[in-house]
């Protein structure tokens, strides 16, 4: 068993969820979508592009400021920062959230919804079973009067250098530990140790009209 690795540096607590409209409120009936099926190519790619994105700018922007300013520094540029939706392009999907969920929350702003706990089930029980993790898995969200929501998950694990905010209690300084409380008081992502799962991140998409139901 193998767990694919996406290091993105959860360091010091992952942003809330990013969407350009409320959640609906009617529950969805949620299917699972092959990402290899070559019909929806074209939303694995830019859910996977927006991903990458992402890990990019954390790694970058975090790395540097652990450098210069140390590991505080760090949580409190996680806590804030505010990252947006990529413009609509005529002919794309279009994004409309990004977010990180896990079974094991620091901020309760990412808590999993139903289609979440799926996917988060999926990846469980292949650890728990002994399996290889996927690299990527796909849903399809139908609505009554609604177009179908399409979604693109990655699982995420912890690199070394998250560890020293998810790792365990007695190894975070004070320092630290007075920090996490003060930003996460609901804190339940600790005791990780490196490359281990840490949750999965999640963009969802609107196809284009070419991409059929």
């Amino acid at each position: 068993m193998k767990l694919p690795l996406l290091l993105l540096p959860l360091v010091c607590g992952p942003m809330a969820c990013l969407s350009a409209q409320s959640a609906p409120t009617n529950p969805p009936q949620i299917t699972a979508i092959d990402p290899a099926d070559p019909a929806v190519a074209v939303i694995r790619k830019t859910g996977e592009e927006q991903i990458g994105r992402l890990g990019n700018v954390l790694i970058s922007e975090v790395t540097r400021t652990v450098a210069t300013k140390g590991l505080v520094a760090a949580i409190e540029l996680v806590h804030l920062k505010n990252f947006t939706l990529p413009l609509p392009v005529a002919g794309r999907p279009r994004v409309t959230a990004i977010k990180h969920t896990s079974l094991r929350l620091r901020n309760p702003a990412n808590s999993p919804d139903e289609a979440d706990q799926a996917a988060l089930k999926v990846i469980d029980d292949a650890l728990h079973n002994g399996e290889d993790v996927p690299a990527l898995l796909m849903q399809r969200l139908d609505r009554a009067e609604a177009p179908p929501e399409w979604r693109v998950y990655r699982p995420i694990s912890t690199m070394p250098l998250c560890v020293k905010c998810h790792g365990p209690k007695e190894d975070i300084s004070v320092e630290l530990r007075t920090a996490l409380a003060q930003y996460y008081p609901e804190d339940n992502a600790l005791e990780y140790t490196a490359n281990s799962w840490r949750g999965l991140i999640r963009v969802s998409l609107a196809a284009p009209e070419s991409v059929a139901r």
